[in-house]
C-alpha cells in the first residue's frame, strides 16, 4: 500500500491533467467559463502542493515539475482563451 502522501500527490496529479484537458475538449473555447479556467489553474497548483510531500524524492521532483509544466500550458490557454 502507498504512503497517503503519495497517493494524494499521484490523485491531484492525475486531476489536474483530467479536468482541464476535459474542459478544452469538450466545449468550445469562447464558452468556458471564468470559474472553469480558475479551477483549472488551480488545479495544479495544489498538485504541486502535494506533490511535495511525497517523502521519495524522484517521484517529488517528478510530480511537481509536471504539474509546473502543466500549470504554465494552461495559464497560456487562459491567457489566449481571454
Amino acid at each position: 500500500m502507498q504512503p497517503k502522501q503519495t497517493r494524494n500527490g499521484i490523485t491531484f496529479t492525475l486531476l489536474s491533467i483530467l479536468y482541464p484537458l476535459y474542459l478544452f475538449t469538450t466545449k468550445d473555447p469562447g464558452s468556458v467559463s471564468t470559474t472553469s479556467l480558475i479551477l483549472a489553474l488551480f488545479l495544479p497548483i495544489v498538485g504541486a502542493i502535494f506533490a511535495l510531500n511525497i517523502p521519495e524524492p524522484k517521484m517529488k521532483w517528478t510530480l511537481a515539475a509536471l504539474n509546473l509544466f502543466i500549470f504554465i500550458l494552461f495559464l497560456y490557454y487562459t491567457i489566449a482563451l481571454r
